[in-house]
C-alpha cells in the first residue's frame, strides 16, 4: 500500500506515526526545510477541552502517544477591560511548538521511520494517481476549498511574539478587548521563567490593520518587556461537505477540525489523523470516524456566533460571573463538561436586545 502524506506538522506526523503502527511507510512531503512551524509559540492544551479525561496527557495515550510538556499550567489570569479573574488548579499544560528540538513536531518526528522529503510543494493532484492514498495535512483550508463545500466561520489575523523577562513559568494570561482583538483574545504563555510567547488573534481583520491593533494592545496592557523576534499571519476556520474524496484525506486543519471559537486545533488534529489511518487500514468510513469531531465543532460554531455579538460589558460580566467561587468551583474543579453548554451560558450574561 503507497500512502503519501502532505505536511510534516502535527496531522501529518501524527498519521504516519499510525500507519507505522500497522506495519505501513509513508512518503511524506513537506515544503519548508525542516520540521515545525517557521516561529516558536507556546501551546497549551486545557482540562476543560479534553474533558471526560481528567488529565489532558490521558488523551493523548488514549492514542499511544507520550508527549513531553514544558510545564504544567496551575493559574491562569482572565482579564477583560475592567475586570480580572484568577483561577487555580491543576488546569493543563504548556508545550512548546516551532522548531526547537522539545517542539511537538520535533518529539512526534522522533518516533517515526517514514521517509520525509523536505523542500518540496508537492501537488495532491499529481501525487493521487501514484499512490494508493493521499492525506493532506497542509494545516490550511486551499485544498479543501479546491476538492469540496467549505463554509467560513471566523477568519482572524494573528501577530505575536516571543519575549524575554521574568515570567511564573505555570502561570498562563489571557487578554479579552474588543478595542484591539475584536471578538478574538490574546495570550501569553511561559516557554521559560525567562522567555515567553505573546500572540494576539484578532477577528476579521485586514493585513493593514493588524499592526495598529498589536501597538494597542501592548500599550493598553503595559507590555514592556523585550521582544527579540516577532510573526504575522492569517487563520481561518471552516466546515467542509466531505473530508475524503475519493482516494484523498483531509486532516486537522486543513479538513476543517480547528475548533472556532477559541482556535484549538491540537487535539482533533491527533484524533483525526488517528481515524483517517484507521480507516486507511481497515477500510472504513472516515466521514464516519470524524463525527464526534464534527459534533464537538458544531457546538463551537454556536459558541463563535455569540462570542462575535459581545461587547466588552459583556467580557466584564463573564469574568465577575466565572469570579463567583461556586461557578468557579464548577468550572474547574469538577469534570463537568462547560464547553457544550458554553454557548447557552454566554446568551444567558448578555444584555437583553444583543
Amino acid at each position: 500500500m503507497k500512502i503519501a502524506i502532505i505536511g510534516a506538522g502535527i496531522s501529518g506526523l501524527s498519521c504516519a506515526l499510525a500507519l507505522e503502527r500497522h506495519g505501513i511507510y509513508c512518503d511524506i512531503y513537506e515544503r519548508k526545510h525542516t520540521i515545525g512551524n517557521l516561529f516558536p509559540f507556546g501551546e497549551i492544551i486545557l482540562q476543560i477541552m479534553t474533558r471526560p479525561c481528567k488529565d489532558p496527557l490521558d488523551f493523548f495515550k488514549k492514542f499511544g502517544l507520550v508527549l513531553r510538556p514544558l510545564n504544567e499550567i496551575t493559574r491562569i489570569v482572565i482579564k477583560s477591560p475592567t475586570r480580572k479573574v484568577e483561577i487555580r488548579g491543576r488546569l493543563g499544560y504548556i508545550f512548546e511548538r516551532g522548531q526547537g528540538k522539545n517542539s511537538i513536531e520535533n518529539q512526534l518526528a522522533q518516533q517515526i521511520k517514514s521517509k520525509i522529503f523536505f523542500n518540496v510543494n508537492a501537488n495532491y493532484e499529481d501525487l493521487k494517481k501514484s499512490y494508493d492514498y493521499v492525506v493532506i495535512a497542509t494545516g490550511n483550508e486551499m485544498a479543501a476549498k479546491q476538492l469540496t463545500e467549505w463554509e467560513s466561520v471566523v477568519s482572524a489575523r494573528v501577530k505575536g511574539g516571543i519575549l524575554l523577562g521574568d515570567f511564573e513559568p505555570h502561570s498562563v494570561y489571557v487578554w479579552f478587548d474588543r478595542s484591539y482583538a475584536k471578538s478574538g483574545f490574546a495570550y501569553l504563555v511561559p516557554l521559560s521563567n525567562k522567555k515567553a510567547s505573546l500572540i494576539l488573534v484578532a477577528t476579521y481583520t485586514l493585513k493593514e490593520e493588524i499592526e495598529d491593533l498589536w501597538q494597542t494592545f501592548l500599550f493598553r496592557e503595559s507590555l514592556k518587556y523585550k521582544m527579540i523576534e516577532t510573526f504575522e499571519t492569517e487563520l481561518e476556520s471552516g466546515m467542509i461537505k466531505e473530508h475524503q474524496v475519493g482516494n484523498v484525506y483531509l486532516v486537522g486543519n486543513a479538513g476543517g477540525f480547528l475548533e472556532p471559537a477559541f482556535g484549538f486545533g491540537l487535539a482533533n488534529s491527533i484524533k483525526t489523523s488517528f481515524y483517517c489511518a484507521d480507516s486507511i487500514v481497515k477500510g472504513g468510513n472516515y466521514d464516519g470516524k470524524v463525527k464526534d469531531v464534527l459534533k464537538g465543532i458544531e457546538k463551537m460554531v454556536e459558541l463563535r456566533k455569540e462570542i462575535d455579538n459581545m461587547r466588552d460589558e459583556d467580557y466584564d460580566r463573564l469574568l465577575r460571573i466565572i469570579g463567583n467561587p461556586f461557578i468557579k468551583g464548577l468550572i474547574y474543579k469538577t469534570n463537568f463538561n462547560i464547553m457544550k453548554h458554553m454557548p447557552f451560558f454566554i446568551k444567558l450574561i448578555k444584555k437583553p436586545g444583543q
